[in-house]
Order: C-alpha cells, then sequence, then structure tokens
C-alpha cells in the first residue's frame, strides 16, 4: 500500500474509533446532543441530505476502485462513508431520544467492528 493510503487508513481507524467509543460510553448524552440538533427541521433536512451524499459519494468509489486503482484503501474509505450516510440517515429519520440511544448503541458496536477490521488490516498490509 502506497503511503499517503496507509495514512489516510489511519486517519480512518481514528474516525471510527472516537464515534464508537463515545457511542457506547455515554449512548444517552450523545442522544441529547443529537436530538436536540434535530429538533430544527432545517437542521434535520440537512442531516439527511448529508447522509444521502455519503452514501452516494462511497458508492461512487467502488468504480474507482474496480476500474483504475485498486487501492485497499478505498474499500475501507467506502465502507465508513455508506456506514457513516445510513447513520446520518437514521438520525434525521428518528430524532426521538429513546430511537438515537437505541441507534447510539447499534452503530457504537458497529464503528467499532470496523475499527477493528480496519486495524486487522492495517496490520496485516
Amino acid at each position: 500500500m502506497d503511503k499517503v493510503g496507509r495514512y489516510y487508513a489511519w486517519v480512518l481507524l481514528f474516525l471510527t474509533l472516537l464515534p464508537a467509543v463515545l457511542r457506547l460510553l455515554k449512548p444517552v448524552e450523545i442522544a441529547e446532543l443529537v436530538g436536540a440538533k434535530m429538533q430544527d427541521l432545517k437542521k434535520r433536512a440537512r442531516a439527511r441530505l448529508l447522509g444521502i451524499g455519503s452514501v452516494a459519494g462511497s458508492f461512487v468509489l467502488l468504480p474507482v476502485y474496480l476500474l483504475y486503482s485498486r487501492r485497499g484503501w478505498l474499500i475501507i474509505a467506502f465502507m465508513v462513508g455508506v456506514l457513516t450516510g445510513i447513520e446520518m440517515i437514521g438520525n434525521a429519520a428518528r430524532p426521538e431520544p429513546s430511537s438515537l440511544v437505541r441507534q447510539n448503541r447499534i452503530f457504537g458496536w458497529v464503528y467499532a467492528l470496523t475499527a477493528a477490521g480496519i486495524f486487522v488490516w492495517l496490520v496485516r498490509k
């Protein structure tokens, strides 16, 4: 793997590990923060739009990976982008506190598993 791709993979590891830890250790507090932000309809619409953009933008990476570069970090970026987008869409769709706490626990574990997978991938390369 090239040097830039390796650095980017480490950044993605940090960017998945941090939300995993926060969502697993403080699910209620994070839900309160997100819920307060999602009360504003404009912010909720923006979060939904950014989530859709994240998922769509991630799918743009697949042809780049398949046709041009075969860089492993593109697959990692694809997975993290889709995961982040789905979370943003879910937060906008269900901004009730109980739903956000449940989403925090679910996404906390998914982010933790993703971070573990990225770490294993980095160690192997």
